[in-house]
């Protein structure tokens, strides 16, 4: 009989996409129990090091009372604006207060890419092109081009989720390039989940999201090596 495993996601509070979304496709022997952090107005650099600052070791110790088996802080944008030493502390201190292995969003996207091989991708995102461009350096700076970007331009975090999945994915065509191994989509507060598998048919090559990538990584640091079909090769094939 397999054990019950408990997942822990930290979200930023505006977050209304992956706390419906990934209960209804975990296994049945996977629970997932999220903590938030209050985002004040905006998207800004300064509003998300305010969120983090202030309530991101609080939401680590919230799960760490429902002794989980993995942790994902859930806020591409939080490493993204920080860079790679802040993403590394950020999974150190899961670790050291939840006493759990911890990925973030950027992290679960590197391993992804990695998995996947995609060294030169077409990347989307619905933030401000000052938080795009951070993006593209942060992923650069871990050895991922982006040949081909494009970005919504949306500052205020709650409507980071009111594009639907059809104008992600009419985005994501548009800025394709065939040159690329793959496409990223950035924000976990973006419906990029539903088009995976129809914009990967479409251009033929593997799509990594936020959304995705984090499930992803957080089951399988846990265990949990299930495949789950219909969110692209990266969850149905590794």
């Amino acid at each position: 009989m397999i054990s019950d495993i408990r997942l822990g996601v930290i979200v930023p509070s505006v977050n209304s996409v992956v706390e419906a979304w990934y209960p209804r496709v975990v296994p049945d022997h996977v629970s997932v129990h999220f903590a938030r952090m209050l985002m004040p107005a905006g998207t800004s650099p300064e509003r998300i090091i305010e969120m983090d600052r202030t309530d991101g070791v609080h939401s680590m110790h919230q799960l760490a009372s429902c002794k989980p088996h993995a942790v994902a802080y859930g806020c591409t944008a939080s490493s993204i604006v920080q860079g790679h030493d802040f993403d590394i502390h950020v999974r150190e201190e899961i670790r050291h207060i939840t006493g759990a292995p911890g990925t973030s969003a950027t992290h679960a996207i590197i391993t992804a890419c990695g998995k996947l091989g995609m060294k030169r991708v077409a990347a989307i995102s619905p933030y401000i092109e000052e938080v795009d461009s951070a993006e593209h350096k942060f992923f650069a700076e871990a050895g991922i081009k982006t040949i081909a970007g494009t970005c919504f331009g949306i500052s205020d975090g709650f409507r980071l989720a009111e594009p639907s999945p059809e104008q992600i994915l009419d985005r994501a065509l548009s800025v394709w390039d065939p040159a690329a191994d793959g496409m990223i989509i950035a924000c976990l507060n973006f419906r990029s989940h539903p088009i995976i598998d129809e914009l990967e048919h479409r251009i033929g090559k593997p799509v990594v999201t936020s959304t995705q990538a984090t499930l992803w990584h957080i089951l399988r640091i846990a265990g949990v090596t299930n495949p789950i079909s219909g969110y692209g090769r990266l969850m149905r094939e590794h």
